[in-house]
């Protein structure tokens, strides 16, 4: 139980740093709050507004979908902002792990 315990709050610093870039490429855009965002960007303000703040996963393909609603923005340049917990390399098997 502890161990689960564990890997839920190494995800969890995971989803807050995904969270903390999200908020940090909407404020870059001028976007003082999730809710103008979303509304002019099409994106469902209740589900974005838990991603940002790391309170829930989301499938790979919703946030590929936010990704590019960031102005002149991809995934690479997305997560070369993320900073991934060595903790969570920790917890993923050997064959999981980047070269």
């Amino acid at each position: 139980m502890a161990e689960k315990d564990e890997s839920n709050q190494i995800k969890g610093k995971l989803l807050e740093s995904i969270g903390n870039r999200m908020a940090e490429l909407r404020k870059k855009e001028g976007y003082t709050n999730y809710e103008n965002f979303t509304t002019d960007k099409g994106l469902n303000r209740s589900q974005y507004g838990k991603y940002e703040s790391g309170t829930k996963d989301m499938q790979i393909s919703s946030l590929i979908r936010v990704i590019f609603k960031y102005k002149d923005m991809n995934v690479q340049k997305f997560f070369d902002g993320v900073e991934i917990p060595e903790e969570f390399l920790n917890i993923i098997d050997d064959s999981e792990k980047p070269e």
